[in-house]
């Protein structure tokens, strides 16, 4: 009996405190520093490619007949400066998204300016769970896969509209 008590307390002992360093881990403010979305990256590389090719195979009447502009040479470089101020766009929000994580269970979240308060905690399956509704009585419940924790990383995977990404976080200074 003593041989099956001891071992199991320890075990029991070390998951719990596993799951507190976790939580100490994650008890800072993080400044997003990347964003990984397959998805957004193929449409990005499939805009960019109907850009170099749009209007380069037919002439001035067809491209007026097609497009209502005979010269698509101007058309092809609005849209990419279109596409570069998304691009743009996208970088600049990541730069300015952070999570504060504070030990009493509530976090600051800023997206690109817009700050919001939420709960957060991990679930049973170790999913970091930012949660809105159990704060306020309304909102979201964002459930992310922690991919790494450490004290100078942390990667978490989310899907939103049916989008996939993974941001990556440093440290804020």
């Amino acid at each position: 009996m003593k041989k099956f008590v001891l071992p199991a307390l320890l075990f029991t002992i070390l998951t719990v405190s596993c799951k507190q360093d976790k939580k100490t881990l994650l008890a800072k403010k993080w400044q997003a520093v990347a964003l990984d979305n397959p998805q957004l990256a193929q449409t990005i590389k499939e805009q960019e490619a109907f850009i170099d090719t749009f209007g380069k195979n037919s002439d001035a009447n067809t491209n007026e007949a097609n497009y209502g502009v005979r010269n698509v040479d101007s058309m092809r470089e609005s849209m990419r400066a279109q596409l570069n101020d998304f691009k743009a766009m996208q970088d600049n929000a990541v730069k300015t998204t952070s999570f504060e994580f504070r030990k009493d269970g509530k976090a600051i979240v800023n997206f690109s300016g817009n700050v919001d308060s939420t709960n957060w905690y991990f679930d049973d399956e170790d999913n970091l769970v930012l949660d809105e509704m159990e704060l306020k009585g309304a909102g979201n419940k964002l459930i992310m896969v922690v991919n790494e924790l450490t004290d100078k990383t942390l990667k978490l995977t989310f899907k939103e509209d049916g989008l996939t990404g993974t941001i990556t976080f440093q440290p804020a200074k």
